[in-house]
């Protein structure tokens, strides 16, 4: 095992500061999920978004815990009109770039225009898209390669026209109809504002017509942006190797300064290394995977403190997908001799689903503090029903529909699969080895391996339709309903679309709730699809644990909002 407890020499040495003990004015969390990306236009995932929060800001944000107060950060107030297809949001002075470029509205029309140019296909540009020009996808894959010069400039018009810049300090949204979640949307981290003359000296997109296409769709991975930042916000980055991050307080913030004035980010996969490192005081945070390890390890421990509240709700979702058409050449998560649409069977879902235990992940895993959830929707919010049934453990319903598969023909000839997980996340890897074990006590030809990967091949892996299964949860990216249901449910939806989900009676309800405003309206269609995902077993959804957070006694400042990927802000922490 790689030796972890390094690090604080190795920050030290990089800042040119020598300390034997983490000091007062340093935050160090110590987490496992890896960072995919530092651009905001790509990201879209916990551990990415997570640094961009607290680098970047966007044009609002949430008031501390709370999910329905707002206030502004780069812009200082906003006014919608025609009847809510107008949005018009009055800039902040004065502010001014990490590379010390002064920001004003080119920037915020540049941040915007370059998400819907761009709009990468596993990025968070279709929400964007979707209320500002229509679209869903990025101009390549919404009119395809070969489309016709004026189609490509209809589409480039739509993006120019949507977001303009009234003055220097206006920026204007003009949505193709009224939203009413388009607000919601806009606090996203992702709608953050880039430093647009920075970026276009690094060679990122010109922000013009004359090379729009070519990036359209493209990987940002690949971008200036992808590992440099240039940000407005308290922190800025000073290092990102691939796993840990650096950052430090920026000097010229034009908010109130930070107390704490340097933060690492340490991705660390042993849990048992973290808590070690958590014991020692070298992590004044660190990630515990569940109830049961913090009632057992952690609990108790001298100069920790594990925060929790009952009022605390997670904003999010977690299912077992089924991929109704796996795909790739030399699939590794799939035998040879298995069908590839081995989940397009009914039967086959239900027995998978029959064969969850959910009482004793909620028991042993987070030692009662969980809920079922009926549909991948938190409860919260608008259209959850709590009426539809739960798919309960039973063996015996689980062997009889594996009979009934393919005609009978799968419980003759068997099956090998490979469940994945995210290594490091032991509630999916318990649910990864609770499915191998039930499923191969039924028959033993039917074979179920267990594989970890690190966070980025797992999610190019499901991005590439090649897991036949796996787990995986959604954060709601705005306080919305058709956040999960579009998600989760549509042929199109981001996560939808990684199984081959293709259900046209989902579809139809899904887009009748998006054009419906009357709230109790929606909330009808919304819990008619709950139960239709129900009974089709589109997916399996699976309990969801009450939050904590565990840190050193002496952090204070910490509190819990959900629709931060990292629960708090940086700046609003300090150390007694």
């Amino acid at each position: 095992m790689r030796k972890k407890f390094g690090i604080l020499a190795a920050l030290a040495f990089l800042l040119g500061i020598a300390w034997a003990a983490v000091p007062k004015d340093t935050y160090v969390y110590m987490t496992f999920g890896d960072i995919d990306t530092l651009d905001p236009a790509q990201a879209y995932d916990t551990a990415s978004l997570h640094i961009i929060e607290n680098v970047y800001e966007t044009l609002y944000t949430y008031k501390k815990d709370s999910l329905t107060e707002y206030e502004p950060l780069l812009a200082t107030s906003y006014e919608i009109k025609d009847g809510g297809k107008t949005y018009i949001f009055h800039l902040r002075k004065g502010v001014q770039f990490h590379s010390g470029n002064p920001m004003t509205c080119r920037d915020a029309e540049y941040s915007f225009e370059r998400i819907l140019v761009t709009n990468p296909g596993d990025g968070p540009g279709w929400f964007f898209a979707e209320s500002l020009i229509g679209y869903d996808s990025n101009a390549k894959s919404a009119l395809g390669e070969n489309a016709s010069p004026e189609e490509y400039d209809k589409y480039w018009e739509l993006i120019d026209k949507s977001v303009e810049c009234d003055d220097l300090y206006t920026l204007r949204f003009t949505l193709v109809k009224p939203d009413p979640s388009f607000f919601a949307k806009l606090l996203y981290a992702g709608a953050a504002i880039v430093d647009s003359n920075w970026a276009i000296e690094h060679g990122e997109w010109s922000g013009t017509k004359k090379d729009w296409l070519d990036w359209a769709g493209k990987d940002l991975r690949q971008g200036y942006l992808h590992k440099h930042m240039s940000g407005t916000g308290p922190y800025k980055l000073v290092k990102w190797d691939g796993e840990n991050v650096v950052a430090e307080a920026f000097d010229k913030y034009w908010g109130k300064k930070p107390k704490i004035k340097r933060v690492l980010i340490q991705i660390v996969k042993e849990q048992a290394t973290r808590l070690e490192a958590l014991k020692r005081g070298d992590a004044d945070r660190v990630t515990v995977n569940d109830w049961a390890t913090v009632e057992s390890q952690v609990r108790g421990l001298p100069g920790v403190k594990v925060w929790s509240d009952p009022n605390w709700a997670p904003a999010g979702a977690g299912v077992i997908f089924f991929n109704f058409k796996v795909e790739g050449k030399d699939n590794p998560y799939i035998g040879k001799n298995t069908p590839r649409d081995l989940f397009s069977d009914i039967n086959v879902r239900k027995a998978f689903a029959h064969l969850v235990d959910q009482d004793a992940l909620i028991e042993e895993i987070f030692l009662g503090h969980g809920v079922k959830l009926t549909m991948a929707l938190p409860p919260s919010f608008l259209g959850y029903d709590p009426t539809i049934p739960i798919y309960e453990f039973d063996p015996d319903k689980a062997e009889a529909y594996f009979k009934k598969a393919f005609g009978g023909k799968l419980w003759d000839e068997g099956f090998e699969i490979t469940i994945t997980y995210n290594q490091g996340n032991t509630f999916r890897q318990t649910i990864a080895e609770m499915l191998k074990a039930n499923v191969e006590a039924i028959n033993p030809k039917f074979k179920v391996n267990v594989r970890g990967l690190q966070w980025p091949d797992y999610l190019r892996s499901a991005r590439n339709k090649m897991l036949p299964i796996w787990p995986l949860g959604w954060i709601a990216d705005y306080a919305d309903p058709d956040n999960f249901i579009h998600p989760f449910y549509h042929s199109k939806g981001a996560l939808a679309k990684r199984q081959n989900l293709n259900i046209p009676e989902l579809d139809k309800l899904i887009e009748e709730a998006r054009a419906t405003v009357d709230p109790e309206k929606r909330a009808e269609i919304y819990k008619k699809i709950g139960r239709l995902a129900h009974d089709l077993a589109v997916n399996v959804p699976l309990p969801s644990q009450s939050p904590f957070i565990v840190t050193r006694d002496n952090l204070k400042g910490v509190y819990y909002n959900p629709m931060r990927s990292g629960t708090f802000l940086w700046k609003d922490i300090y150390k007694e």
